[in-house]
């Protein structure tokens, strides 16, 4: 069991796609307004490694791989907005939401690396399920860190949209980069 929590807490605080969304979120809305989105991947994980660890490998195999490039195809798409996200920081002029609750729990079942942990944790320590689940449920709240890291950094690009404007594309590089690796 101590194998597999450390398994999860590695997993779950290193860059991907939805720490690099969490982290641009901080840095967009700030810590308050990104919670609903860290609750979302918390909670719609746990259910996807429920899934997964009970569902999932006795579906078709050639519907893993659909998945697959539907969700690379998203990730792109996510990784090209938090690349071309407004640098302005006025509230009046910005036009777009922090992701809620439902659209991150949703999000999970298509996100390659958040997949591929449930695999790999489903498959390697012999864990029922539900043990499982709230394991990596539990591990995932080390994911908050990187909304405060956001919201931290927000400061110092408050006033430098080139500043800004690098994070961003370099949090969508740590995306396209999760995909490959």
């Amino acid at each position: 069991m101590l194998n597999f929590a450390l398994f999860a807490l590695v997993s779950s605080i290193t860059p991907g796609p939805n720490n690099s969304m969490l982290m641009a979120s901080g840095v967009r809305f700030g810590i308050k307004r990104t919670l609903p989105h860290l609750f979302g991947i918390n909670l719609g994980f746990g259910f996807m490694f429920l899934a997964v660890g009970s569902i999932l490998p006795l579906l078709p195999t050639g519907t893993m791989a659909m998945l697959e490039w539907v969700a690379m195809a998203l990730l792109l798409y996510i990784a090209f907005k938090i690349a071309t996200a407004p640098t302005s920081f006025d509230e009046e002029t910005a036009n777009d939401k922090p992701w809620g609750f439902f659209r991150a729990a949703a999000f999970q079942w298509i996100n390659p690396k958040a997949l591929m942990m449930a695999f790999a944790g489903a498959s390697s320590y012999g864990l029922d399920a539900v043990t499982g689940a709230i394991v990596f449920t539990s591990a995932n709240v080390v994911c908050a860190t990187w909304i405060f890291a956001g919201a931290w950094l927000r400061h110092f690009l408050i006033d430098n949209p080139l500043r800004t404007r690098i994070l961003y594309v370099m949090l969508a590089m740590i995306m396209v980069l999760s995909m490959i690796l």
